[in-house]
This record gives structure tokens, C-alpha cells and sequence, in this order.
């Protein structure tokens, strides 16, 4: 499953507003307004469908493979927070099912897609997953969350696709509503359907509810301008809501 696949499936599933900025910003909701409509240029990935190795018999009717399941539920919850989105700027919401090192999860998507200098910036909000922790039960952070490795990890699975050559600097700090979150710089090339991309993702907890922001741009060299100072305007104005969700359960 690919956020690749959400971009398609958002203009299907999912409503859209543009966010012009406020002094006080609101919660992001669904009205009845126009379509989500992706960059021409992300192109949607298509995992083939792989023929199933056995034959049925007549009578029986074949169950459809892991393959053949839409990884998108339709469900389409807001995140716990606020944000100011500047003009020609969209959103939209889904639910994604997705093969969690052998156990099929959820986790919710919030999709941000407009304008910057230079080209287009994606924001894409993943929370409420499932974590994960050191393997070591003799580490001292052993049973707690790791964004960190949550990050690298969903970077690969979600949100791009499968064949991409992915590289990531050191881990470092970054900021998100004015809270310190953890996370690093990356840069996707090479990948089967979409072009290649850099950016930053930033992982942080809030009133026990994980999330992960990964910003990138489309063409990969508008990182190099303003853009990146534009996304990071638009993280500064994030406002947290309370959710009261319990900590998810961290998995070696």
C-alpha cells in the first residue's frame, strides 16, 4: 500500500477546500466542495495484480488476493489538530490498511497538497498507527515508541512506492506547532512511476497520539529555494487538539 494509491483514491473517496490563512485557524473538515485533484506529475501507482497459483474448482468462487483488497477504507477522520493552509492549497482524509510486518493495520492519512516557490509541496499526515520499539529487551528504551524508527519505516511502506532508492541523513530534531519533534532529511529517487522528490519528515507525540509529517516537493530541486521555508510556515501554525485515544502498544 502507497500513499501513491491515496492520491488517486482521494479524488474518488475524498472532499477538498482550500485554507486561506486567518488569524484564529480552524479544524480542517470535509465540506461539499470541488474534487481533490493530485499534481499531473504524481501519477498513480498501480500494483499489479499477481494471477492466483491454484485452481479452483467449478463450483467454488476464488477469494480475492491480498493484492486484489482497496488498502483504502473510505473512512475519512480529521486529525486531532488545526493548521493554516495558504491560498490554492487542499486536503483530504482517508483510512489505509496496510501489512504491518506480517499483521494488517490501519492507520489514518491526512493529505496537504498546494503552491510553493518553485513548484509543488506535499504534506502527508500519518497518525494514529501502530508503533514500534527497539528489538534489544535489555535497551533502556526497550517497550517505548520509537518515531524514529516509525518514520524510516512508514517512509518506506506508505508513502512511497516499492523499487524507489531511498536515502536518509542522521536523525535530528525538527519543530511542528511549536513542539520539538524528532525525525530527519530524506531523498527519493529513481522510483518506478514517480518522480524523483526530497524533503524532511518530523514524528512527535501529542496527548498520547502518534504522528508523523512528511513534507517533500515536486520537482525534487525546489527544496532548493524558499519552499522548504514556506512548508515549515505552515507546520509553525499546526494547533493540537485533545484526543483521547490510549498510547498505542509498541512492537519489537
Amino acid at each position: 500500500m502507497r500513499i501513491v494509491w491515496i492520491l488517486a483514491g482521494l479524488v474518488m473517496l475524498l472532499a477538498a477546500a482550500a485554507c486561506a490563512p486567518s488569524a484564529e485557524p480552524t479544524l480542517a473538515v470535509l465540506p461539499s466542495a470541488e474534487p481533490f485533484t493530485p499534481v499531473p506529475s504524481n501519477t498513480p501507482y498501480v500494483r499489479p495484480t499477481l494471477p492466483p497459483t491454484w485452481t479452483p474448482a467449478p463450483s467454488a468462487t476464488p477469494e480475492p488476493t491480498r493484492e486484489q483488497v482497496d488498502p483504502l477504507t473510505g473512512e475519512q477522520v480529521p486529525p486531532p489538530l488545526s493548521l493554516e493552509l495558504p491560498e490554492g492549497w487542499r486536503f483530504g482524509y482517508d483510512t489505509i490498511i496496510y501489512d504491518n510486518i506480517g499483521v494488517m493495520d490501519a492507520v489514518r492519512v491526512a493529505l496537504y497538497q498546494g503552491p510553493v516557490s518553485g513548484g509543488q509541496a506535499t504534506i502527508v499526515l500519518l497518525w494514529n498507527f501502530s508503533s514500534v520499539t527497539t528489538g534489544n529487551p535489555f535497551a533502556q528504551d526497550y517497550g517505548v515508541p520509537s518515531l524514529w524508527l516509525d518514520g524510516l519505516r512508514l517512509l518506506r511502506v506508505l508513502v512511497f512506492e516499492a523499487g524507489c532508492n531511498f536515502g536518509t541523513a542522521p536523525q535530528k530534531e525538527f519543530n511542528v506547532g511549536g513542539l520539538a519533534a524528532t525525525g530527519t532529511d530524506f531523498a527519493i529517487v529513481d522510483c518506478p512511476e514517480l518522480p524523483d522528490t526530497r524533503g524532511w519528515f518530523a514524528g512527535l507525540i501529542v496527548n498520547q497520539m502518534p504522528m508523523i509529517f512528511y513534507m517533500y516537493t515536486d520537482p525534487i530541486h525546489a527544496m532548493d529555494g524558499p519552499a522548504p521555508l514556506e512548508i515549515q510556515a505552515i507546520l509553525d501554525t499546526v494547533n493540537f487538539t485533545e484526543a483521547a485515544v490510549p498510547l498505542v502498544t509498541a512492537t519489537p
